[in-house]
């Protein structure tokens, strides 16, 4: 197999966003984590115990707690919920990037969520649209149709600077199970590779991998064929693939991905072939 290689995955993930998705922000469909608020101490140190003496030190303070998380205006919330909806339309999911804070575990959650529905597209099989509408404290958001995926409760939303930072998805934090980009991209035959996104569902656990594709020749991307090696080195074979199989040269694509059961960390493989097979491609990507 083709060694892992460094590379520019920041360059190849700007090509997939204006190429092939009429300009995402960030890459289809992919993280966040909201850091807490360190506690603050305020008013004069308190008295010690009164105790017998003894030779200890003296005791620590007692902190008290840091200020509550800002709360987004409800019209950000309201945007960024109808931009998740939006699987139909990658670019109008794009557009509710401009709710968010960067970076940020909201931003990154849209971000994965535009890269598959991407993929979709640039499969010639879009998505339909979702919904999204109030629900008790949060959104309820469902996804398209026949998809067979549950609807989720969003709830939770904290924000900065007017934008939507972080939420909860039916209760848990996104942001721990999302990766927005390795870093490193590889290359086999004049085709070039980089994972844009990961995530692992809150829901179903399964992992969800978003990777953006350029092609130096004609190649056929064997994308149903793809398999996920963990840090141990057991190999997965993708549950479901989409995305584009063929790239004529200087195309690119978006292709995203189905591992069930698996967690970020290990590596994407994606083999191919040049034009009448003159030459094999293999894609080792690292995700996370």
């Amino acid at each position: 197999m083709t060694a892992t290689r460094p590379a520019a995955a920041a360059a190849l993930a700007l090509l997939v966003l204006t190429g092939c998705q009429a300009g995402r922000d960030a890459e289809a469909t992919g993280a966040d984590s909201t850091v807490p608020l360190p506690a603050e101490r305020s008013g004069p140190e308190p008295a010690p115990v009164q105790r017998a003496p003894r030779s200890a030190g003296p005791q620590e303070p007692r902190p008290s707690a840091g200020p509550a998380p800002e709360a987004p205006p409800e019209e950000a919330v309201e945007g960024y919920t109808e931009a998740l909806a939006a699987t139909g339309d990658p670019d109008r999911m794009r557009e509710g990037l401009a709710l968010t804070a960067d970076p940020s575990a909201a931003r990154d959650l849209l971000v994965h969520q535009a890269l598959v529905a991407q993929a979709w597209a640039d499969a010639g099989t879009p998505l339909g649209p979702g919904s999204s509408e109030p629900a008790g404290d949060g959104h309820r958001l469902c996804p398209p149709s026949g998809t067979g995926t549950a609807c989720v409760r969003l709830t939770g939303f904290t924000g900065s600077d007017g934008l939507v930072d972080g939420l909860l998805v039916d209760g848990t934090d996104p942001g721990p199970a999302l990766v927005a980009g390795s870093g490193r991209d590889d290359e086999s035959e004049g085709v070039r590779a980089s994972v844009l996104t990961a995530y692992q569902s809150v829901v179903g656990k399964d992992l969800v991998v978003t990777a953006g594709f350029a092609a130096g020749d004609d190649v056929s991307l064997d994308l149903a064929g793809a398999s996920y090696r963990a840090e141990g080195g057991t190999e997965t074979d993708a549950h479901r693939a989409v995305g584009r199989h063929e790239l004529d040269a200087g195309e690119t694509a978006t292709a995203v991905f189905t591992f069930p059961g698996a967690v970020p960390g290990g590596e994407l493989l994606v083999g191919g072939c040049l034009e009448e097979c003159s030459a094999l491609v293999l894609l080792e990507l690292p995700v996370g």
